[in-house]
């Protein structure tokens, strides 16, 4: 499976409106930042699974702190409760690789079996070590680096056939360049609202918070079509699940 995960922002009532029940669902990654309001408004919402990211990185521009053992707690719960939660991220330390695989290795042993993240600028051994140890690896830091594909692609050839995910890797180019087993993509929320910027219709000065979002799920829903014709035969040689609608 390929799958494009859309990530969950802060107006959870503006998410619930992108997706009714009547409509085809995609998949979903909610950082732990936005738990809270994820969980308040899923009812009204239709997807097909979620996966949970730490926040860490959001968290670091902010200055706030999360607590490991509280990240835990919440994701073991969660695992036992919820069956549309397929995955979790690990917490990071920006900036120290140590620290986030000691983090990594703490929810393994708490039973929470938890993808590592490999940022831009560690040691490679760094990637080795977690594609040996780890069943998946997530790719990320470069969000805002020019290069990033170029990256990924160093990253691909030091460890695949590997399960990846790419942090911020959910444009059409980026997806169709390499196999990953899965992306997530912010833009299709904070692109029309903020910038006015829609997959579907180009640059328009519509934006605002009142936006129905529906054809830009569908844009994100057809790209991931896309890409599971492109990249069949290389999910089926790292073992990745397949895909089931709800």
């Amino acid at each position: 499976m390929t799958a494009v995960r859309l990530a969950f922002g802060g107006s959870g009532k503006r998410v619930a409106q992108a997706l009714p029940f009547s409509q085809r669902p995609p998949a979903l990654l909610v950082s732990y930042a936005y738990l809270r309001e994820f969980l308040r408004v899923r009812p009204k919402m239709h997807f097909r699974d979620w996966s949970m990211d730490s926040g860490a990185f959001s968290a670091h521009s902010l200055g706030m702190h999360i607590d490991l053992d509280a990240y835990i707690a919440t994701c073991k719960v969660l695992l036992q409760t919820d069956p549309q939660l397929s995955e979790v991220f690990s917490l990071d330390v920006i900036g120290d690789w140590k620290a986030s695989l000691r983090n990594t290795e703490k929810m393994w042993a708490a039973g929470v079996p938890a993808i590592p993240t490999f940022h831009l600028r560690e040691p490679e051994h760094v990637l080795l070590t977690m594609a040996r140890e780890y069943p998946k690896v997530a790719l990320g830091g470069g969000a805002y680096y020019r290069k990033k594909d170029a990256w990924a692609e160093q990253c691909f050839a030091r460890i695949w056939p590997h399960r990846i995910h790419g942090l911020a890797y959910g444009s059409e180019k980026s997806i169709m360049l390499l196999p990953w087993e899965s992306v997530d993509a912010t833009n299709w929320e904070i692109g029309p609202t903020k910038y006015g910027s829609w997959k579907t219709y180009g640059n328009l000065s519509v934006r605002g918070e009142a936006l129905n979002l529906r054809v830009e799920v569908d844009h994100y829903l057809a790209v991931e079509d896309r890409a599971r014709l492109r990249w069949a035969k290389e999910m089926k040689m790292i073992g990745a699940p397949e895909a089931v609608s709800t």
